[in-house]
């Protein structure tokens, strides 16, 4: 089995984790393969650039938060690797298992004792005319939202090809089922079933108040025209949190169902339904 380590070296203790997989992973005879940075903190020279982690492997483990998972995965989903999440963050709605259970829960998803779920991601296509500037993809979210200044922005949607409204916001949310307990949770949005095939639009903040969260067939396209504002400030596409993209008056955000799949390993019978209630703390048994 090879074993692709993506991990994010910022969080406390994270280099700690990472030593202890790669010694899991090669104890069950495992091949291990990293990025030359994350080789290099731990003193080896057996790394590889990042465009060459992810051909070849049989599974991904991330090491680190959600962002370090969501990078994972959109790394993975074009290769069909299955990806572990080994939580070394705050909340971790989307890693698997814990630094305390790796010792046990490790050498069982390497004997490939786990499942996959498979998630749905979101394309992006950032339209200037007849030109395309930019391609994106999200297993959370895509955001368009004002840049510096904290003003309002006129953003026109349609959905299916029908005009859906042209709304003033500081932005729109666009968000997969598995994204709704991210951004789109603390943006006011519903919390979905990772299962369910729909897309999730959620105003940030709007100027009217009858514009509320909406919830769509996934395979219904959606695009987003910036019409502009009234300051001339910066309207900013952002998918998964990563770098934003600057869009310009005119310009149209292309929302569809991506093509790639992600797949996470489940590793424990923990429901959708304990994960809520664990991380989200609503108390019961």
């Amino acid at each position: 089995m090879r074993i692709a380590i993506v991990a994010t070296l910022l969080r406390p203790h994270a280099l700690e984790i990472v030593r202890a997989t790669v010694a899991l992973a090669r104890a069950a005879g495992a091949e291990v393969c990293m990025t030359t940075e994350t080789a290099a903190a731990l003193g080896i020279a057996e790394g590889v650039v990042e465009e060459l982690l992810m051909p070849g492997a049989d599974l991904a483990i991330a090491i680190g938060g959600d962002g370090t998972m969501l990078g994972a995965v959109r790394a993975a989903a074009p290769h069909c690797v299955p990806v572990l999440g080994i939580n070394a963050g705050a909340l971790g709605f989307l890693t698997a298992i814990t630094p305390e259970q790796l010792p046990i829960l490790l050498p069982q998803a390497l004997r490939g004792e786990f499942t996959v779920e498979s998630r749905s991601m979101l394309r992006g296509v950032i339209q200037r005319g007849d030109e395309i500037i930019n391609e994106m993809t999200a297993l959370n979210d895509i955001v368009v939202r004002q840049g510096r200044q904290g003003r309002l922005i006129n953003l026109d949607v349609t959905v299916a090809g029908r005009e859906l409204g042209r709304f003033s916001a500081d932005g729109l949310l666009v968000s997969t089922p598995t994204g709704s307990t991210a951004y789109g949770l603390s943006a006011g949005g519903p919390i979905i079933h990772p299962g369910a095939a729909v897309t999730v639009l959620v105003p940030i903040c709007p100027h009217s108040l009858s514009f509320r969260p909406m919830v769509f067939p996934a395979a219904d396209p959606m695009v987003i025209t910036c019409e502009g504002n009234f300051h001339g400030d910066e309207i900013l596409v952002i998918a998964d949190g990563q770098d934003p993209v600057t869009v310009n008056i005119g310009d149209q955000i292309v929302i569809t169902p991506d093509p790639c799949v992600a797949s996470l390993v489940k590793i424990d019978q923990t429901s959708f339904y304990d994960r809520l209630r664990e991380k989200l703390q609503w108390g019961g048994g």
